[in-house]
This record gives structure tokens, C-alpha cells and sequence, in this order.
């Protein structure tokens, strides 16, 4: 019994280093624009699905590049709605992401249909005392770890990274003194689909994927950034990795199909219990 709890504890860690690879870009856009980039889910099926079809070694390569396009769309829809109709209200901008999302949703059902797509996973797996233990889960881990380590770097010691920091704090503060805001936040988008394309990359590998992963994907993302509240990437990190340990137990220990919903259902209690920031729909910033 002991054996099979942490075997099944090894795979959610496995399983929230994917999901963090979705919720930290989603929180730290969320962070440095006050919008939710609803749109995070469809940026890792785009990437894993390219990176399936194309293969071995490039796939994953144009995979994360059609990430990063989608991104500059994004990005291109918030600029649009700032200097179109100089808009606070973020509903409106979250709104035009979930229509993108819906875009790219029926893009990929059009280009590749309803099929479950895989990638060959690392061969090979440990025993820890009986405990099985894959390599890939493994690997998971590792790139999840040093993507989230780059992250913090670059937040802290690069001059794009300070930009998103003041942009986070107060747009206007920022830009009174100089900060290229607009140009950043939509740095900010790209660079966080970006990620996020890694995230898809090795869920095809750990997971597989379809058409229908754009919504599951986004909804998982936003459940780890909200697990642990509004507050940046290191908190929608552990989020994440907790959102994969309950997914594992409760896919071991609930019946079937119970699993699926774990996001939802942690979604509705953040809700619930007033964790939700108060102004996380209106855009209001200092």
C-alpha cells in the first residue's frame, strides 16, 4: 500500500511539472497585464501536435516556434484593444483570448482531426523498491525545474525581466519612468507561449493529446495559478505540482472519469472560499 501511494505520488510530481509548464505562463502574464491569456491551452496543443506530426528530432522545435506565433497573435489582440479603444475593462481582452482559444480549438480539429496523437516517449523506467518510476516522468521533471529556474533569472537579472517586474507592479509607475510597457506586455505573451509550447511538447510525449486537450489544458492551467492565488510564477508552480499529486490519487483512488474533473472542482472552491482576487476581472491596476 505504502509502495503504491508513492508510486502514485511520483507520477502526479510528474504530472504538475507538465501542468506548471501551463499554469506559470498563464500567471505571469496574468501578473504583468492583468489579463488571463485564456488561449494558454491552445499554444501547447498547437505544439504538441505539430511536434507529433512532424516527428523526431524537429517536431518539438516547430512545434514550440507555432507556440510562439500564436503568442505574438495574442499579444497583437491585447495591443490592438489598448491603442484601438485605450480599454481597462480586462473582460473584454480575456474574452477576445477565449475566442482565440476556440480559433485554435478548430484549427487543429480541421488539420488533424479527432485522433489521439503521441510522441515516443523516453524508453525505460526505475524500480525504487517496487515503486515504478518512468523516465520520461522523469525528464518531465527535469525540463519543468530548469524552465521555471530560467524564468526566475530572467525575471530578476535581465533588463526584459525588470521591465515585466514594473510592468507588474503598476503600468503607469512604469511607464513615467521609461519602461517600453506596451512593447513589454506583449513580450510578455510571445515569450510565455513560448513556454507553454514546452508544456505541449511533453504532454504529447507523457499524455498524448487531441483537439479537445485546448480546453482541459487551459482549464488546468488556470486551476494551478489559482490554487495558491494571484501572487506569480513560483506560487502557480506549486500549484501546479499539488493539482498533479491530487489528479494522480484521485485517478488511483476515485472512479473513473472522477480524475478529469479535479480542476474544475478546485476552481470552484477557490471561487467559494474568496481566494479569487476582487478585481481579477477588472483590470484595475495602480
Amino acid at each position: 500500500m505504502a509502495l503504491q501511494l508513492f508510486e502514485f505520488l511520483a507520477n502526479g510530481i510528474a504530472l504538475g511539472a507538465v501542468y506548471a509548464l501551463f499554469a506559470v505562463p498563464m500567471s505571469v502574464v496574468w501578473v504583468t497585464t492583468d489579463v488571463i491569456d485564456v488561449s494558454t491551452g491552445g499554444y501547447a496543443v498547437v505544439a504538441g501536435m505539430v511536434a507529433a506530426v512532424v516527428g523526431m528530432p524537429m517536431g518539438p522545435v516547430y512545434g514550440v516556434a507555432a507556440a510562439l506565433v500564436l503568442g505574438a497573435v495574442a499579444g497583437g489582440i491585447f495591443l490592438s484593444f489598448h491603442a484601438i479603444r485605450q480599454q481597462r475593462d480586462a473582460m473584454l481582452i480575456v474574452l477576445a483570448t477565449f475566442a482565440l482559444m476556440l480559433a485554435i480549438e478548430s484549427a487543429v480539429l480541421t488539420a488533424w482531426g479527432t485522433d489521439n496523437r503521441f510522441l515516443e516517449p523516453l524508453p525505460g523506467m526505475l524500480n525504487l523498491s517496487g515503486a515504478v518510476v518512468t523516465y520520461q516522468s522523469l525528464f518531465n521533471l527535469g525540463v519543468s525545474v530548469v524552465v521555471m529556474g530560467l524564468l526566475v533569472g530572467l525575471l530578476r537579472f535581465t533588463r526584459l525581466g525588470l521591465q515585466m517586474r514594473a510592468s507588474a507592479i503598476s503600468d503607469r509607475a512604469a511607464m513615467l519612468v521609461g519602461v517600453a510597457v506596451r512593447r513589454t506586455q506583449f513580450l510578455t505573451f510571445v515569450f510565455c507561449a513560448g513556454i507553454a509550447g514546452i508544456g505541449g511538447v511533453l504532454a504529447v510525449l507523457a499524455l498524448g493529446m487531441t483537439y479537445a486537450s485546448t480546453f482541459i489544458f487551459t482549464t488546468v492551467a488556470f486551476s494551478g495559478t489559482v490554487l495558491l492565488g494571484k501572487a506569480g510564477p513560483l506560487p502557480a508552480f506549486w500549484g501546479a505540482m499539488l493539482l498533479g499529486i491530487v489528479t494522480a490519487v484521485s485517478d488511483a483512488y476515485l472512479p473513473n472519469g472522477w480524475a478529469a474533473g479535479v480542476p474544475s472542482l478546485l476552481i470552484i472552491l477557490v471561487l467559494a472560499t474568496g481566494r479569487m482576487p476582487a478585481t481579477a476581472f477588472t483590470g484595475a491596476r495602480p
